[in-house]
């Protein structure tokens, strides 16, 4: 499980799991989205986290995804990806998954009990769902942000935070990752 850590600044919310920071008059909103993006294991694991950001500025502002940065307890650092490239590590393999026609059982019992356990069974093959147009729409946006307007979406890195026991999500106001973060997001990782 994945938790927020709290900070003197910021405001977790338990239910979302989720960390707020509040920097210039823009809200941050942070939480783990998923710790491996992908219907099976891949070489390049995947994290994503979902970010909100509310602009209560005067002034439009612009926080692509260039402008994040992930570290974990090893004190590695990840730098962002495009969706693109997350569709293009996600399908790689995708033309060689064949889907199976059925789920087979070694013994009746096994089937029996299966399909009384399920209710809602069905006699149709099973295929997995895939669906690359939710890496694109479920993206944070890359367009600048007007103000008094709030976006959210997901920010990608190659990470596998699953050997790791903590991560922070670091923004940055520019496009270099240089300099002092914007604001932190430290969140625990428990085995």
């Amino acid at each position: 499980s994945v938790a927020p850590i709290a900070t003197p600044t910021g405001t977790i919310n338990p239910e979302e799991n989720s960390i707020t920071e509040t920097r210039n008059g823009i809200a941050f909103t942070v939480k783990l989205d998923e710790m491996s993006v992908g219907a099976y294991p891949q070489v390049d694991n995947i994290t994503s986290f979902h970010v909100a950001i509310d602009n209560r500025t005067g002034k439009q502002v612009s926080f692509p995804s260039q402008a994040f940065l992930l570290k974990d307890g090893n004190d590695r650092q990840y730098r962002s990806i495009t969706p693109e490239r997350v569709r293009e590590i996600v399908s790689k393999d995708t033309v060689y998954l064949i889907p199976y026609p059925y789920v087979g059982y070694y013994y009746l019992e096994d089937q029996a009990r299966a399909s009384h356990a399920d209710a809602f069974s069905s006699s149709l093959p099973f295929y997995a769902e895939y669906h690359p147009q939710d890496i694109f729409t479920r993206a944070l946006t890359e367009e600048p942000i007007l103000k008094g307007s709030k976006v959210s979406g997901l920010v990608y890195f190659i990470a596998d935070l699953e050997r790791s026991d903590y991560a922070e999500l670091l923004v940055f106001p520019n496009q270099e990752v240089s300099g002092e973060p914007l604001a932190k997001f430290p969140f625990s990782i428990k085995k």
